[in-house]
């Protein structure tokens, strides 16, 4: 059985515009995937559109009720998978968390732009900017790269696209442009406990992927102290190192295995259907309530 627990549509702020829910599905279908989890940043908008219209005619397999919720801890911004939820109550809860795309896009923007202000660096703050469909941290690192004098900076923290920025911007407290998303995404529990009041499950989302070791043990740890019920071993991003070790943390702490492809539409992300596994897959989804 092929399976994909980690899709997003233009649903999501981070995807391809390109990419409405039925080209992804008709996508998935193409693929041969069987199971389907479409797991849109902070919002199931999705979910609510499939009890309401029949998509069986773009995709015959099991469609899985999920949704990637970014969160903050400790000041680092990362994000956890939500699955098997009520999608009505919890479209409703994720507009009062998390507000609309475009709220939490132009709040992201506002902060980044305050920050390159007082600690004068060079950001073109006139640029348009549309937060239905323009990312803040894309807007401002797009617009900073208009500056030579800013390459310097670049430079100095190892920053070649729009992903070290953004991890820089949210995770790295020394980076000048460092903001705590705190003041935008809930924290760990608040989320845990909401989905769990909803009859869905937690997982912690590509721990692996900052290859941060300091922020690999917190992400862990914090997981386990916030009743988080599983971790996305497989990834992308991670390694067969990092596979074998995550696969030994579950099974010490009995949490759950899943595993996703991050399709986002973008040429970097156009696989789906899970990667680097060596058994089967059914044995990922055995523990899970789906």
């Amino acid at each position: 059985m092929k399976n994909d627990l980690h899709v997003r549509t233009n649903f999501s702020a981070s995807a391809s515009r390109d990419w409405n829910w039925e080209r992804v599905l008709k996508k998935c279908q193409d693929e041969g995937i069987q199971r389907l989890a479409i797991t849109d940043f902070d919002t199931c908008i999705f979910h609510v559109i499939n009890k309401i219209v029949d998509t069986s005619s773009l995709f015959k397999g099991q469609i899985i009720t999920g949704m990637e919720c970014d969160v903050c801890e400790n000041g680092l911004t990362f994000e956890l998978l939500a699955y098997n939820f009520d999608p009505i109550k919890t479209l409703s809860w994720s507009y009062e968390t998390y507000g609309t795309l475009e709220m939490r896009q132009t709040k992201i923007k506002d902060l980044l732009i305050d920050v390159a202000e007082k600690k004068h660096i060079k950001v073109d703050k006139k640029a348009k900017f549309n937060g239905k469909v323009d990312f803040g941290h894309k807007y401002v690192y797009e617009n900073m790269l208009k500056y030579k004098e800013n390459q310097a900076l670049f430079n100095k923290y190892n920053i070649e696209n729009l992903g070290d920025f953004y991890n820089a911007s949210t995770k790295q407290k020394d980076f000048p442009l460092y903001v705590s998303m705190n003041k935008i995404f809930p924290s760990v529990k608040k989320v845990v406990n909401f989905i769990h009041s909803v009859g869905g499950f937690v997982v912690l989302a590509q721990p692996c992927k900052s290859k941060n070791k300091t922020n690999l043990e917190f992400l862990l740890n914090d997981a386990l102290k916030n009743d988080v019920d599983g971790i996305e071993v497989y990834h992308p991003s991670h390694s067969k190192e990092d596979i074998k070790f995550l696969l030994d943390f579950c099974k010490k702490n009995k949490l759950i295995v899943t595993g996703g492809s991050n399709f986002n539409g973008k040429p970097e992300n156009m696989s789906v259907g899970i990667q680097n596994i060596d058994k089967s897959e059914s044995e990922i989804l055995k523990n899970m309530k789906i």
